[in-house]
């Protein structure tokens, strides 16, 4: 993190808590409060190319003792080829349409509720409330943008919020219908990101941790092209143990 060796950043350690994907396990994480750094956009880019991941507005990376199972992944686009599989979702899909949103509408929070139900019912996220879900998902500080999936009709099916790094997007946080499972929205999301990144020449997607024994997980790495963070490097998933 060459551009930063000028400025102090101040990194913290978390207290330890119960890790949200390996029961039983405790996690701890060193961040870094954006709320106190300026230039968030090359921090973030810096920080994500290194392994770190936003939450809210902070950075953060696990340091937990005896664990090192969370991974950083990433999928390199210029490599990356749509598999058959990639195309049918696509094809399936044809009737929606993935666009930028300019508007935060009860609907976003009203779908995020019933995924959150449905997908992540364990999860803290499922507390929020409105004001607390439009503060993280439409009105952060940070260079970032929301890409929705709506039908004809204008219902929204599906919505990302992606940060705009220098090298491409880091995926922040999805939700979508749970009750349309054959459409493979949350695939079909990451789909549709690649596709944007092919189309303004941006390297790279940001996917965050990847768990090997984490069924939430497991999607990110059957992706074409992806990439771990191992060892500060990043190194193509074939050219690896996983």
């Amino acid at each position: 993190m060459n551009e930063f060796n000028e400025k102090k950043i101040e990194f913290k350690k978390s207290i330890s808590f119960p890790c949200s994907y390996l029961a039983g396990n405790t996690e701890r994480r060193l961040y870094v409060n954006l709320n106190k750094n300026e230039n968030n956009k090359l921090l973030i880019s810096e920080l994500t190319k290194n392994g770190f991941r936003r939450s809210h507005e902070h950075m953060y990376i696990p340091v937990c003792e005896g664990c090192n199972a969370c991974i950083s992944s990433r999928i390199n686009i210029k490599g990356f080829k749509f598999t058959k599989s990639n195309l049918r979702v696509i094809k399936f899909n044809s009737d929606l349409s993935f666009k930028k949103n300019f508007d935060n509408s009860h609907k976003h929070y009203e779908l995020f509720k019933n995924y959150c139900f449905e997908r992540h019912e364990s999860s803290q996220m499922i507390d929020m409330s409105i004001k607390e879900f439009n503060n993280f998902f439409f009105e952060s500080k940070n260079e970032n943008q929301v890409f929705d999936l709506v039908d004809s009709s204008n219902n929204l099916l599906g919505s990302i919020l992606v940060d705009t790094l220098n090298d491409g997007y880091s995926a922040v946080y999805s939700f979508f219908d749970p009750y349309k499972s054959k459409r493979s929205l949350g695939k079909l999301l990451i789909l549709k990101l690649i596709n944007e990144l092919k189309i303004i020449n941006k390297p790279f997607l940001y996917l965050g941790y990847w768990i090997k024994n984490s069924q939430k997980m497991l999607y990110k790495a059957n992706f074409n092209n992806v990439e771990f963070f191992i060892d500060g490097n990043w190194k193509n998933k074939n050219l690896t143990n996983f």
